[in-house]
């Protein structure tokens, strides 16, 4: 519409009211925002399928986004402001006396250039374009950079080839009354089930070993407990050490491919008579916090197991006395982990001492499809117990990307958003420069006519382009600066400054801007100077 101006400037002249200028602009530029909104609206339609698809599985929410009214009406709201706004604002200024007779002296004139108003405003326009881009980019670029470390982090087990079957025994049939006539959980009827399960499972075509586990790492569950190193002084209240805890069975490293690095695995040493003694193996972390220097195999811990006011006052059974010593492994989603934002070590008790009734069992399979045994799993539990089912089943593989879902999520969206900003910065900078070179047809003929070259011409646009881009890479900067200090609470292995991502983001648009200015310069060397005299 300020390009314009003229046509608008002479209806003025010759008439028209400031009302019908107004409606004519309003109308145009709500039309085309609607039809920009309807636009938009299908592709959010058609967008909603793949965010589901990329959306952490277990995050009901996102399953449940859809397009409803409220959403709608909203888009239509900011189509009809927009098209308000970019319609109402050409037609105040070409109402004004002054303009109009600006833009009437200017009407004489067919290649003179726009007035200096309404050029700032079209560069302002395009240096916001370009800083916007360099915020979005840079953000992608943190989040690309943060999801790949993140994804790339140490496990210290492998994922590969473990199926995982969720199994959760019912109180009927599994409770007991005992001497004082209380009804308990019957850990005899639990270890039996368990044990003869994993039996049933090693036996089974394609099984490598079989296992189970109370707190495996990427299954969306927590279980912590305080302990007390034996023999040394009481921690102050409200700084006791907790450790995450895990029952498992003696396979569980064997089929997590878990290294140990000091002592043994569980094995038949570990008998259910858990009032006599209890085995405990800690991780790595364990070892160099609370025995630095020394050899943690035999010593004792105390088992301070939490309660409703914190952990318990005294010791719950016997002490823990330490059989091996294991890799940290990584239990959750990277900077979400108990390990990195609590501190928290590890400790894995025996099953056949704490038998516990709902469990995790793992298989690791020789080759192919894990899921190729699901049916022979489900047939041999119910073998065992008739009216018990399996709960979810899952890869190892699969609980790790889920894990890893909402910053796929978040990366793939700003990826989407900078992409899109990136385009919207070139179009709008290559529209720029294109009608700067139609208005500017007269003063290139007469540059070209007292004998400019045309490298100069070429260099002279592109300048004007590269001066735009410029200013708005320097304030992108500074935003994404800032922009990166606020994403630093969701960043993996990654600072809030990162040069790469920076340098990256500038480099990319750069080149991408100044591709859009290089095909108005080349369009201007091509000026005919005596076409464009002859035309004036």
């Amino acid at each position: 519409a300020l390009a314009r101006s003229k046509e608008l400037a002479v209806r003025a002249a010759l008439g028209a009211s400031r009302w019908r200028l107004a409606r004519q602009l309003l109308t145009e530029s709500t039309l085309l925002a609607l039809l920009g909104g309807a636009v938009g609206v299908m592709l959010a339609a058609w967008s909603m399928d793949a965010i589901k698809a990329l959306s952490p599985a277990g995050v009901q929410r996102f399953q449940e986004t859809n397009l409803d009214p409220v959403a709608l009406c909203f888009t239509a709201l900011i189509a009809l402001s927009a098209g308000t706004l970019v319609g109402i604002w050409p037609a105040l200024r070409i109402s004004r006396t002054a303009s109009l007779a600006v833009a009437l002296h200017e009407s004489g004139t067919r290649g003179g250039t726009d007035g200096a108003g309404r050029q700032r405003t079209r560069s302002a326009l395009v240096v916001i374009q370009v800083a916007l881009a360099v915020v979005l980019l840079a953000a992608a670029g943190l989040t690309l950079k943060s999801f790949w470390r993140a994804q790339n982090a140490p496990l210290n087990f492998d994922p590969h080839n473990i199926l995982l079957a969720a199994i959760d025994l019912p109180k009927a049939g599994y409770e007991r009354v005992d001497e004082k006539g209380n009804t308990v959980w019957d850990l005899d009827k639990t270890r039996g089930f368990y044990n003869g399960l994993l039996e049933r499972m090693r036996a089974l075509p394609g099984v490598e070993a079989a296992a189970i586990g109370a707190n495996i790492p990427f299954d969306d569950s927590e279980w912590d407990s305080y302990f007390h190193i034996t023999g040394t002084p009481k921690a102050e209240p409200g700084k006791e050490p907790s450790a995450e805890i895990n029952i498992v069975s003696p396979d569980y490293f064997k089929v997590m491919k878990m290294p140990i690095i000091r002592g043994r695995a569980f094995g038949p040493e570990e008998t259910p008579d858990k009032e006599r003694s209890r085995s405990v193996i800690i991780d790595q972390t364990f070892a160099q916090r609370y025995f630095p220097g020394r050899d943690p195999i035999g010593l004792n811990i105390d088992d301070n197991q939490r309660n409703e006011d914190g952990p318990s006052a005294e010791p719950v059974g016997p002490p823990l006395t330490i059989v091996g010593v294991v890799a940290r492994t990584r239990n959750e989603a990277p900077g979400e982990d108990n390990v990195e934002k609590l501190g928290f070590v590890h400790m894995y008790f025996s099953s056949e001492q704490n038998p516990a009734s709902g469990n995790m069992l793992m298989l690791r399979v020789t080759g192919g499809d894990p899921k190729a045994l699901v049916a022979a799993v489900r047939r041999e539990v119910q073998a065992i117990d008739p009216a018990q089912p399996i709960g979810a089943v899952a890869t190892m593989e699969e609980n790790l990307a889920s894990s890893l879902a909402t910053r796929r999520l978040t990366m793939t969206l700003l990826g989407t958003f900078a992409g899109l900003a990136l385009l919207l910065a070139s179009i709008g900078l290559y529209g720029v420069m294109a009608l700067s070179v139609t208005q500017r047809t007269r003063e290139l003929g007469i540059r070209l006519a007292l004998g400019a070259a045309r490298a100069d011409i070429f260099r002279l646009v592109l300048g004007q382009g590269a001066a735009l881009i410029g200013i708005g890479l320097f304030l992108g900067l500074i935003a994404a600066l800032a922009a990166g200090r606020a994403l630093a609470s969701v960043l993996y292995g990654v600072g809030a400054i990162d040069l790469p991502a920076l340098t990256t983001a500038i480099v990319s648009l750069s080149v991408v801007a100044m591709l859009a200015c290089f095909f108005p310069a080349r369009r201007a060397t091509r000026v005919d100077p005596m076409v464009a005299l002859r035309e004036e």
